[in-house]
């Protein structure tokens, strides 16, 4: 019998876990009224994904004109040759806490691949956090 890839159900907090190993994800929000996924590079810091952004983009004027506003973030890394790996998926919500004591300093941990300033700090409160990993079954 060949070997199969089988996915495996991951605890939130190994998830969680191998979130802070990702460079970036994804978010998925609505804003007026469509769905839309943006790509953006992150930290994880006590149990918060921090994100940042510009104040002009779809996502910060998202948050801003709906305070906790529902998104899912997902990071993955799948071997692209033997295609095993994890994904993780994290729904809950964004604020932005560009104005609370330490955002700043939360901002700059956040490496961006993009080179423009980013001044705006948001950080996903997980209310769910799931994940699985992709293994080579026998």
């Amino acid at each position: 019998m060949e070997d199969e890839r089988k996915p495996v159900e991951l605890e939130p907090k190994v998830a969680l876990g191998l979130l802070t190993r990702a460079e970036f994800g994804r978010v998925a929000f609505v804003a007026d009224g469509l769905p839309v996924i943006r790509p953006l590079n992150h930290v994880v810091f006590e149990g918060r994904v921090i994100v940042c952004t510009q104040s002009s983009s779809v996502f910060a004027a998202a948050v801003r004109a709906q305070p906790h506003l529902a998104v899912a973030y997902q990071a993955d890394e799948i071997e692209s040759h033997g295609r095993i790996g994890w994904s993780v998926l994290v729904d809950g919500t964004a604020a932005d806490i560009t104005g609370e004591p330490g955002a700043e300093r939360l901002g700059m941990r956040v490496q961006s691949w993009i080179d423009r300033p980013l001044d705006t700090v948001i950080a996903i409160s997980p209310e769910h956090v799931s994940g699985l990993r992709l293994t080579i079954g026998h």
